[in-house]
């Protein structure tokens, strides 16, 4: 009964996000209809521990309540931090410097799609130091992206090319490989290095090629010409600011300074400071207001534009924060009513040779990953029984482990409740269901280059 419920939930859902419901209100309604079902049906309580507020309905709001104040304690100063300083700069000019003072090497490559390609192998790079998807990628945002934007790339094109390596988690940093290395005992250098890396290259290779295949093929089932749309983003950006406002050469570098605090002050280069994101953002501003007040030799000057910082903190507020916290509570939903339990026991229930196990698990996390919209909690629900499966199966543990690292970020960067996706998406003024429909072929193609070669490595 329960599994039915849970199928016309989740089919619910999906039409409606398709349907352009408002997406907060979809998955706050899903997540009360599945949490109220799951303890009217004493498949599991509200609340934990046999907390009760005294009534279900104040249960629901009360689970509401803990989901939203765990999620702003654990993001919400990340995200809204790293949006106000985006919109900030945008204001102040420097982004249209940033834009300006790459212009002419990026604009010399006379395909915008070659570029595709750079951009894939430098936002994996920057992904082993900066191992949040969203985090990262809301960086970007605020610099990659106005450079390809004028570089005659697509605004869809663009996000999706940020977010695909985000996918791939990859590096000693990662919360999913540590679990990983952890599961079947051993250390996680060793595990990067003589295990992850092969994957890594080889999607690094394939990839980029797969990726300007098909974002080339989706611009031009939509129209757009990349040769009509170059330079034109500079153009928007100056006409955001008074012509008589020259901004100096050097704001181009502003939007570089987080991540010199990011990078100049991590563990690899000075262990004595501790640097988080934050951080880096309130210490980027605080250096900018004070540029600012030189240059314009007024301090009221300078803290007014902090009026940016402000709307761009209430931006990323109102519309991706919400979105994660409602996300979530669908989630907890499907968690409560057993969905994510059920999709383990049926895999397990399953008589299936090395290949079928690298298949039908990994296929799981990637469904898991879809549904919840999040790439740590599959992987937390499948990896300790992973040693069990190898025993069981009689194969190398590493035959469905790796495959299931990878499944999990694919599958996250294939939901359209994903914080990276809704994330990009509202910064970008496009819709999750835009971005993922970007990122599905080149997600779905590195699932089918991990597979195989985990395969031929480890059978």
């Amino acid at each position: 009964m329960e599994y039915l419920f849970t199928l016309a939930i989740v089919g619910l859902v999906a039409y409606s996000m398709l349907k352009k419901f408002n997406p907060q209100a979809t998955l706050i309604t899903a997540g009360l209809l599945l949490l109220a079902f799951a303890q009217i049906m004493d498949i599991s309580p509200v609340l934990a521990d046999g907390k009760t507020q005294g009534a279900l309905f104040f249960d629901l709001w009360q689970r509401f309540t803990e989901i939203t104040n765990s999620r702003l304690g654990k993001v919400g100063l990340t995200l809204v931090s790293i949006a106000g300083v985006s919109t900030y700069l945008n204001h102040i000019g420097a982004s249209q410097a940033l834009v300006k003072s790459t212009s002419r090497p990026v604009m010399a490559v006379k395909s915008p799609y070659v570029l595709l390609a750079l951009v894939l192998v430098f936002v994996s790079i920057m992904y082993v130091f900066i191992t949040g998807a969203t985090s990262l990628s809301l960086l970007l945002m605020g610099t990659l992206y106005p450079v390809l934007r004028n570089a005659g790339v697509s605004a869809k094109t663009a996000v999706a090319t940020i977010v695909i390596p985000t996918a791939w988690e990859y590096g000693p940093g990662q919360i999913n490989a540590v679990i990983g290395a952890n599961a079947i005992n051993v250390e996680i250098m060793d595990f990067v290095v003589n295990h992850q890396t092969v994957f890594q290259l080889l999607l690094l290779v394939s990839i980029p090629l797969v990726n300007i295949a098909w974002q080339r093929y989706c611009d031009k089932r939509e129209g757009y010409d990349p040769a009509q749309d170059r330079g034109k983003y500079l153009q928007t950006l100056e006409k955001q600011h008074d012509d008589n406002d020259q901004v100096p050469g050097f704001y181009a570098l502003l939007p570089v300074l987080p991540f010199v605090f990011l990078f100049g002050f991590s563990s690899m280069v000075m262990e004595s400071i501790t640097m988080t994101i934050p951080i880096a953002m309130m210490s980027t501003i605080t250096i900018c207001i004070v540029i600012e007040a030189i240059r314009f030799r007024s301090i009221q000057r300078a803290f007014n534009n902090f009026e940016a910082w402000l709307k761009g903190t209430g931006m990323i507020f109102a519309s991706v924060l919400t979105l994660m916290i409602a996300a979530e509570f669908f989630s907890a939903g499907l968690n409560n009513i057993g969905a994510i339990t059920a999709l383990i026991d049926t895999a397990k229930s399953f008589d299936l040779g090395p290949s079928g196990i690298v298949v039908v698990f990994s296929g799981f996390i990637l469904l898991t990953a879809f549904i919840t919209g999040s790439g740590n909690a599959p992987v937390m629900a499948f990896i300790p029984i992973v040693p069990q499966i190898a025993t069981d199966f009689g194969v190398n543990p590493l035959l469905p482990l790796v495959p299931i690292l990878f499944a999990a970020g694919i599958g996250r960067t294939m939901s359209p409740v994903a914080g990276v996706i809704i994330t990009v998406s509202g910064m970008a003024n496009i819709t999750p269901i835009d971005v993922i429909k970007r990122t599905s072929v080149p997600m779905i193609s590195s699932m089918l280059v991990v597979l195989v070669l985990a395969v031929f490595k480890y059978s």
